[in-house]
């Protein structure tokens, strides 16, 4: 009787990262995009596309030489791609041949940006300057550097800012931008609720 051979079944996992967000229409968009296949491949120059809501090629790329650094397998390429030419929220996919493999992503593009918003994030108490602290406007986001200051580029318009850090209270508040501006956050500690105690 002859040996039966065992057939591996390949399947590629397909991952999104570092995407912009939001996209500004008619530039051009980045990401990461990563491959890896259930079978140990080495999918090295292995091509991965960018297809439109109509199925539509929109960019094409080959997979680098080496996985992403701390995965076992996880190849990857840093794609770019044309946004849109219309503002809204788009569901787009990345496939591979190599397994056959397919993933959606989304993502919202804007009108080109006419403004600035810089916002300063301090300690309400210390005033002492606090990075990482995430900033939200709308669809916008950024965090704030080594100097508390994060800075965003958007259209005209009404925006709801929302500032937060961990161990801190959120900041809220309404903007109404019609020209570049600077806005000072100052931040409170969050206060812990008291234990209660049992006898």
């Amino acid at each position: 009787m002859a040996d039966e051979k065992e057939v591996v079944e390949h399947k590629t996992s397909l991952a999104v990262w570092d995407q912009d967000s939001p996209v500004v229409i008619r530039r051009t968009a980045r990401m990461k995009v990563g491959a890896k296949c259930s079978a140990g491949c080495v999918l090295k120059d292995h091509a991965i596309e960018i297809r439109n809501q109509t199925g539509a090629r929109v960019a094409g790329a080959a997979l680098g030489p080496e996985p992403w650094p701390g995965t076992a397998g996880l190849y990857w390429v840093e794609f770019e791609f044309p946004a849109p030419a219309d503002t809204g929220a788009h569901v787009w996919a990345i496939s591979s041949a190599h397994g056959d493999a397919f993933s959606n992503f989304t993502f919202i593009t804007v009108p080109p940006p006419e403004h600035t918003l810089t916002v300063h994030v301090r300690d309400k108490q210390s005033q002492a300057a606090l990075p990482e602290a995430e900033v939200r406007l709308g669809v916008y986001r950024a965090a704030s550097n080594d100097r508390g200051i994060a800075a965003i580029e958007l259209p005209t318009g009404s925006y709801s800012l929302s500032v937060w850090k961990v161990g801190y209270e959120q900041f809220s508040t309404t903007l109404d931008v019609s020209s570049s501006l600077s806005v000072d956050v100052e931040l409170a500690v969050e206060v812990e609720p008291e234990e209660k105690y049992w006898m």
